[in-house]
């Protein structure tokens, strides 16, 4: 599932980032970071830190178009209003997104949990998810370098989200 956390580890979770604006009027192309396209709605509230401060802002209208999205946002009028928005995070807090079935995870609380043998060995953290089409892919970077786990398998004995820690089988040739 995706969604990520933003890089300064706050509350907001990323779910489309600002490429560039779209247009004169204020439009903006959009890398969607969410497999819910539902958060695009009129009418539903995004959040943006900008200059410094967080933003709220309201969704007029919204096209996808792939991992891309043209955006429209009511606060933001004109393309020197846009412009402003570049390389901004759009997304919502945590507290905000629907709970998951047993076994399910956002994609940032994958990211930086600590991996572990099953006898305890540190192994590196979760530095990345790779969305394959077969399952994900968690990249993980240790004092080893750096090796993927399958999602799916049987590799991964257990998930602790309030450990921060992910157990998986030492497999010969998965490291």
């Amino acid at each position: 599932m995706s969604d990520r956390t933003d890089n300064g580890g706050g509350d907001l979770v990323t779910v489309a980032v600002v490429s560039k604006p779209h247009g004169v009027d204020g439009a903006l192309r959009v890398r969607v970071e969410t497999h819910n396209p539902g958060r695009f709605r009129p009418g539903n509230r995004l959040l943006a830190d900008v200059g410094g401060a967080r933003r709220s802002f309201t969704v007029s209208k919204f096209v996808l178009q792939g991992e891309w999205g043209i955006l429209t946002l009511a606060e933001v009028a004109g393309r020197d209003a846009a412009e402003a928005l570049r390389g901004a995070e759009l997304g919502v807090r945590q507290s905000e997104l629907a709970a998951l079935p047993a076994g399910s995870y956002y994609t940032f609380q994958i990211i930086g949990l600590a991996v572990r043998s099953p006898a305890g060995a540190e192994l590196g953290a979760v530095a990345v998810v790779e969305e394959l089409p077969a399952g994900d892919v968690y990249v993980v970077r240790g004092a080893a370098g750096e090796f993927r786990v399958p999602s799916r398998g049987g590799f991964i004995r257990s998930i602790d989200l309030a450990a921060g820690t992910m157990v998986i089988d030492d497999v010969e040739g998965l490291r």
